[in-house]
């Protein structure tokens, strides 16, 4: 998470710096955002499903370097309930570093760096993962709305107390609203985690999201 923040200030130093160099200074082009998610947690270990459920809230920064590329740091958090007997309270906090850069005009590829930790009762866990993916995007309602679908796998995923997963997949459905002050979007995500079977028993998690953006653009859009 120290890493993710670092790098987002020298994302942000950078653009302002070369201006600076040019003898004038600019805020770099972007968005500075509000989020709020409903967050759905569910474990399959054989032994029936713990499922818990909450409000997440954070802020979101969006950047964009260059007329190809989007740089998005997101951190927030909150407390998760139990909705099934075996699962326990639980509070959860994440902080996210993606990297968009299109490709062509309807598809861009994305890197992200994520870290998670999960604090109940018991115990706390951390995980920590590197996802590479894809999205096709395209415009809706005369250019108002831009409609993508994503696609990732995460080669490279730690979890504390126990071995990572097998299989570490996630997908997206996005709705995003670019205004020349407004920027708001609303997406849905999964992701899915196989992990190894243990005496017989293979565990699975999942945690799925709907989630609210709500920002005001900064800096000078560039013409597309």
């Amino acid at each position: 998470m120290r890493r993710a923040s670092l790098l987002a200030l020298l994302i942000v130093a950078i653009p302002a710096a070369s201006a600076r160099g040019q003898g004038r200074l600019t805020l770099p082009t972007g968005a500075v955002s509000v989020v709020a998610a409903s967050a759905d947690h569910r474990v399959d270990t054989g032994l029936g499903i713990e499922r818990s459920t909450g409000p997440l809230f954070g802020a979101q920064l969006d950047l964009e370097p260059d007329e190809r590329v989007m740089v998005t740091l997101r951190a927030f958090g909150g407390t998760l309930n139990p909705k099934t007997p075996a699962a326990e309270t639980r509070s959860v906090g994440e902080v996210a570093l993606t990297t968009r850069l299109d490709m062509v005009s309807w598809f861009r590829g994305t890197v992200t760096a994520l870290g998670r930790s999960y604090d109940g009762p018991l115990a706390r866990q951390h995980w920590s993962e590197l996802s590479l993916g894809g999205e096709g995007h395209g415009m809706l309602i005369d250019n108002m709305l831009e409609a993508s679908i994503g696609l990732s796998l995460a080669p490279v995923v730690k979890v504390s107390g126990r071995d990572g997963p097998d299989l570490a997949v996630a997908g997206l459905a996005r709705l995003r609203h670019s205004g020349e002050r407004l920027d708001l979007s609303l997406g849905y995500s999964l992701e899915r985690y196989d992990f190894a079977a243990r005496g017989g028993t293979r565990r699975i998690e999942e945690i799925s999201m709907l989630v609210f953006r709500a920002g005001l653009r900064i800096g000078t859009r560039r013409s597309r």
